[in-house]
């Protein structure tokens, strides 16, 4: 797994372990941990202004979410991860 750090709007900086990522309806989503192991789903977004620098949101909707962890579930199974909501 790969660590990888992220600067929050008040220019926090927290840790997470990525744990997989997958691309659904033209979008990247990343499954992380951080080292409670509590996960997130963060969706990968680019500005129109810097095309090259993502930010990342926990912002879906119900179904976005529901889909996408749907995604991350069956993934998970294959490497014999569980995963509790």
């Amino acid at each position: 797994m790969t660590g990888i750090t992220f600067t929050d709007e008040n220019g926090n900086e927290i840790e997470y372990e990525v744990i997989n990522s997958t691309t659904l309806g033209g979008n990247t989503y990343l499954l992380v941990a951080d080292e409670n192991d509590n996960a997130l789903i963060l969706k990968e977004n680019y500005s129109k202004e810097d095309e090259e620098t993502a930010a990342y949101t926990e912002e879906l909707t119900a179904a976005e979410y529901d889909a996408v962890a749907a995604v991350f579930r069956e993934l998970l199974e294959e490497d014999d991860i569980g995963l509790e909501e």
